[in-house]
């Protein structure tokens, strides 16, 4: 696949400026992008194998890892769909690029925009569950919500698939692109501001709940984010004509979506994922001990029972193993911004 200007991309640029369109050819800027982003999700593979095999940590068990990894599955499918149907790619000489209802309707709306916004959202109501409702999201409902999300996803990409092409979206061979029509754009950013509508009710639900570790800002940034990619999407796609043909808004939407996905990405995972790499029971022991402490076990599903009576509080090497252990008792009749003070100093949070 080429990225030079070769004399059939000069062809292509003189027909779509006979047809009024100003068309910047696929070049090295778009390769740049690719390479980027593919960086970005090859780090992030290696960061999710570590928490996959750490998966049993608790810090990382609360995060629901396995679920985590869909969520990285599904944006890989909407990162493909993205450079398949965004202009950063030739088209022309591959059939299943041109087969624009699975890069379009399958890659890039259903198992990748839909899903990792619904997932995100789905994690927004799990942690409603928990902290306004009290109650351990796990069992029936967990499998409802998530049976119904993804079903949900598969009818609308099934619908999507059968009805005729020209209501839908179609390979263009004069621009090498896919085309998608004006109202199949608007039914797929009307769910996507829907989910973003769920996630803003979500948050104001919780505005008033205290958490017991990052999940404030992991709500705020949920909500910001897709606020974000909402606006974007719907301006590249309704507002800018053809923004495929427009190397800065072509490019600038897949750094909007895919930054911004990776974004919720480590600010849900960054926190309990770096200490489990370099302070790993120094954190667990402060983990649990803010656990106790606001009385999260049961929301938390994590039981201390016949495993943890004393928490040791792992010190600095200058400190001696008398300094550095207490029991539960003795914590809660001390002040915890103090005893942990000296927790802290050896801990990322």
């Amino acid at each position: 696949m080429s990225f030079s200007l070769t004399q059939d991309e000069l062809a292509r640029i003189e027909t779509a400026q006979f047809l009024g369109i100003r068309l910047d050819p696929v070049g090295y800027v778009d390769l740049s992008t690719i390479v980027f982003l593919s960086t970005m999700y090859a780090i992030e593979f290696i960061a999710l194998c570590y928490q996959l095999h750490n998966r049993n940590y608790p810090p990382l068990k609360v995060k629901n890892v396995p679920v985590m990894f869909s969520l990285y599955l599904g944006a890989i499918c909407w990162l493909l769909g993205d450079i398949f149907t965004g202009g950063l790619v030739h088209l022309n000489h591959s059939t299943v690029l041109r087969a624009c209802k699975f890069t379009l309707i399958w890659c890039r709306a259903c198992m990748g925009a839909f899903y990792v916004t619904l997932m995100f959202a789905l994690r927004c109501y799990s942690l409603y569950h928990v902290f306004h409702k009290g109650k351990a999201f796990k069992g029936r409902i967990t499998l409802l919500s998530t049976a119904g999300t993804v079903l949900a996803i598969i009818l609308f990409g099934i619908i999507s698939t059968l009805v005729p092409t020209r209501m839908t979206t179609y390979y263009e061979d004069i621009l090498d692109v896919c085309y998608t029509t004006r109202n199949y754009i608007i039914s797929v950013l009307l769910v996507i501001w829907s989910i973003w509508g769920y996630v803003a009710v979500m948050s104001w639900r919780m505005r008033n709940i205290p958490f017991c570790f990052n999940e404030r800002l992991e709500i705020a940034s949920t909500f910001f984010v897709i606020l974000i990619i909402s606006v974007f999407n719907t301006v590249c796609l309704l507002v800018i004509p053809v923004y495929p043909a427009s190397r800065a808004w072509r490019n600038s939407l897949l750094y909007i979506n895919h930054v911004g996905a990776s974004t919720i990405y480590w600010i849900v995972m960054w926190e309990p994922t770096i200490n489990c790499i370099t302070n790993r029971e120094v954190y667990l022991n402060w983990w649990i001990g803010k656990l106790k402490s606001d009385s999260m076990e049961r929301q938390y599903e994590y039981s201390t029972e016949n495993k943890i009576d004393t928490v040791h509080l792992v010190s600095a090497p200058d400190m001696s193993p008398k300094e550095s252990s207490y029991t539960h008792s003795d914590m809660a009749a001390t002040d915890y911004g103090t005893e942990f003070t000296n927790v802290s100093r050896h801990m990322v949070v």
